[in-house]
């Protein structure tokens, strides 16, 4: 979130030209990337009671990444996407609780 807000201009007109350009591939190689490293770091964790499975992870990724790209199209202040972050961690952090602990 830091880096896209920093040039929040710049993360918008990377969502417009994205499929023009090899976007859709892009896009699947991040998400490969950024799955392994959540799973790396998930496996970390004391509490961990069952395997994050991929489906979890990428239910997680899909929900940050349509946030973040609602709050850049919108034009989110400052305020606003510090909001979302606060708001994405919950939301991540519940959810890979809820499907890692074992928990009904």
């Amino acid at each position: 979130m830091d880096v896209k807000m920093q040039r929040a201009d710049i993360s918008i007109a990377l969502y417009k030209v994205a499929p023009d350009v090899g976007g859709p591939a892009l896009v699947k190689q991040t998400g490969q990337r950024l799955r392994t490293a959540i799973e790396a770091m998930l496996l970390t964790a004391s509490d961990l009671k069952l395997s994050p499975d991929r489906f979890a992870i990428d239910m997680m990724l899909s929900a940050m990444s349509g946030a973040m790209r609602s709050a850049l199209e919108a034009g989110a202040s400052p305020a606003i996407f510090r909001k979302v972050r606060e708001h994405l961690v919950l939301l991540c952090q519940s959810y890979m609780a809820a499907t890692t602990t074992g928990d009904d």
